[in-house]
């Protein structure tokens, strides 16, 4: 199977043609708009597999996309590991990291850090770890 034929099965497997705004689902388009850009894409070719996404978008969510990365945003991060790993050849089983209340909790040490857990908590993030 192909990295062009993987990123397909993502996009209908998670419905990210979809016009579904919740962060999980823009973080990973954006995600897959940098993969396909790499691979040498237009943006007229990437809002098509997106279900007719217009080219403006796109450039949009590739900026995000950079800027979320280089920042090194952590929900960003989690939510498109999965993703990553998968592209980039990880074996299976296929382990998720999900967020630990715990551990995150014990970490933190300002306030923005516990908004952050705040915010996780009212998503649901770790109902799995409880």
């Amino acid at each position: 199977m192909t990295k062009v034929e993987l990123i397909q099965e993502i996009i209908e497997k998670n419905k990210l043609w979809s016009k579904n705004r919740s962060r999980e689902y823009i973080y990973k388009r954006y995600y897959l708009y940098n993969e396909l850009r790499v691979i040498g894409f237009s943006l007229d070719e990437i809002g098509k597999m997106f279900g007719g996404k217009h080219h403006a978008t796109i450039i949009h969510g590739l900026r995000q996309h950079e800027d979320l990365h280089r920042f090194g945003y952590e929900d960003y991060k989690i939510a498109t590991k999965q993703i990553d790993d998968v592209l980039h050849g990880a074996t299976l089983p296929y382990y998720d990291d999900a967020p630990d209340l715990v551990k995150d909790v014990l970490k933190a040490k300002t306030y923005t850090q516990f908004k952050k857990i705040q915010r996780h908590i009212k998503l649901g993030k770790y109902e799995k770890s409880l």
